[in-house]
């Protein structure tokens, strides 16, 4: 039970964690972190001393949501520039140097998750367009063009968070329909279609978090 070195004592607040290789991503509204090192809104931290690496992209708002996939960090929250360019809600960085890929979906509203499966990025969140094209809540996107793939589950509310396992996307939210049916605040799609599954645990208040750990799907919230 004792604590690790591990240490990075942020100045803000820490909602969003992503792990890639010898860096831990972090992002939130901090402004700095151990030894007053600036940051705004995102650092990367070495994995064993918890201190800040030089990647320093920089966001002018809050991150809520972080995705780390190869050499991509994907960013989602509530922003308009990141990575020293103009950038609303969702973005791709480099791993190595924090610079804005041009990958850039635009939605039209604040995101509260992103999650990547191979080649596809899910966003949810508070939008009804993006990438030009119109979608509830939740939306697949291509991961190297940011185009919208079909898949439309059309959400009738905000979609806190997303798990994908295999060919099935879980959902959590505010919502009370969702994939065509009926399911209130958490939901099993089909990854292919965005089409509710038979799968509904029916709750009764808002899903926030969601993890899946083998055959299980781990559910919290309010």
């Amino acid at each position: 039970g004792l604590a690790t070195p591990w240490n990075p004592r942020p100045n803000g607040g820490v909602v969003a964690l992503a792990a890639s290789g010898n860096a831990s991503y972090v992002g939130g509204w901090l402004n700095s972190l151990r030894d007053w090192v600036p940051r705004s809104g995102l650092a990367a931290l070495d994995v064993t001393t918890g201190a800040a690496t030089p990647w320093d992209p920089g966001c002018d708002g809050l991150v809520r949501s972080l995705a780390a996939s190869g050499s991509t960090v994907y960013v989602a929250g509530q922003f308009s520039t990141v990575g020293g360019k103009a950038r609303a809600n969702l973005a791709a960085l480099d791993a190595t140097d924090g610079t804005a890929r041009d990958w850039s979906p635009n939605p039209n509203g604040p995101l509260w998750t992103v999650v990547v499966s191979g080649s596809t990025v899910y966003a949810g969140g508070w939008f009804g367009r993006i990438a030009g094209q119109p979608r509830g809540y939740a939306a697949a996107l291509d991961s190297a063009t940011g185009a919208a793939t079909a898949w439309d589950p059309g959400a009738n509310d905000i979609v806190n968070t997303l798990a994908v396992s295999g060919g099935t996307v879980y959902a959590g939210g505010w919502f009370s329909r969702i994939g065509g049916q009926q399911r209130r605040s958490i939901a099993a799609l089909d990854a292919a279609t965005g089409a509710a599954t038979s799968w509904n645990p029916d709750g009764d208040g808002v899903v926030q978090a969601l993890a899946v750990g083998g055959s299980t799907v781990y559910a919290g919230g309010i």
